[in-house]
């Protein structure tokens, strides 16, 4: 039976969207690479969802310059979108790409227990070589009625011209509001809980743990989404930097604490 996976915006949720990874480039923060690796491995992979998405959405017709093939003959009933961006870089949404994302599902974005699992063959964006596996599994509905998921992703890494980064993530994520409303995802808003760990580039391992929700609101689109929560991100023989942010407003301001200083950012 051939199924259609709708997903939603959700899946291209840029946690940290609008803080690209030179804003933490500040000359007041010390060995700042374990939050810029994270932050752009977090990027990264937040784009991925992006891409499935439209992948999904494009339903095996050509868009931009990747070409979609949907197979729909296994006989375990999973179901297969190939999303090829060619062997020459190629530019959609604002990125070169080249490669394959190769997509598994076992049933419809909502449908409870689907899994959609996202592999990767040669596929590059801005020449940095994306490897790995993006997992997200809907786990049905929990104690408070709301549909929630897990996405987890496993062995990855990001070959960059400056060195490796090697990261992996496991996070839970709970569609509060806006799910009877398909098709409209500006009401739509998310709790996000988690951790991740990797390796920078400088070969020093870090880890990041969500200590406090992420309350995301896709209503602050084209801003960024996050209105609240803290998370925490220590690396390997320095200390720990939390992230706050907490203010509950659509911009893209937050504030990063080290040793008790806190240092506001702006991003314009």
């Amino acid at each position: 039976m051939k199924k259609t996976l709708y997903l939603l915006s959700f899946l291209s949720i840029l946690l940290y969207a609008c803080k690209d990874e030179d804003v933490m480039n500040n000359p007041d923060l010390t060995s700042t690479q374990a939050t810029q690796d994270h932050l752009f491995a977090e990027q990264t992979f937040s784009d991925v969802g992006r891409i499935v998405e439209e992948g999904f959405i494009a339903n095996a017709v050509n868009k931009s310059c990747a070409s979609y093939n949907l197979i729909n003959n296994n006989t375990l009933d999973i179901d297969t979108l190939i999303i090829n961006f060619g062997t020459t870089n190629c530019l959609q949404n604002g990125k070169l790409r080249k490669g394959k994302i190769i997509i598994t599902y076992t049933g419809k974005y909502r449908d409870s227990l689907a899994v959609i699992t996202t592999t990767f063959d040669n596929y590059y964006v801005n020449n940095n070589l994306i490897q790995g596996e993006r997992v997200v599994t809907n786990q049905g509905r929990n104690g408070n009625g709301n549909m929630w998921f897990t996405i987890a992703v496993n062995n990855a890494s990001i070959v960059t011209n400056n060195g490796i980064i090697n990261w992996s993530s496991i996070r839970t994520r709970e569609w509060v509001s806006g799910i009877a409303t398909y098709g409209n995802i500006t009401d739509d808003t998310y709790k996000i809980t988690g951790s991740a760990n990797g390796i920078g580039i400088n070969n020093n391992s870090f880890s990041m743990e969500i200590t406090d929700t992420l309350n995301i609101d896709l209503g602050c689109l084209p801003s960024c989404v996050i209105k609240s929560g803290t998370s925490k991100i220590s690396p390997n023989g320095y200390a720990n930097r939390i992230i706050n942010y907490g203010d509950s407003l659509c911009d893209c301001n937050f504030d990063i604490t080290i040793n008790g200083t806190n240092y506001p950012i702006v991003v314009n």
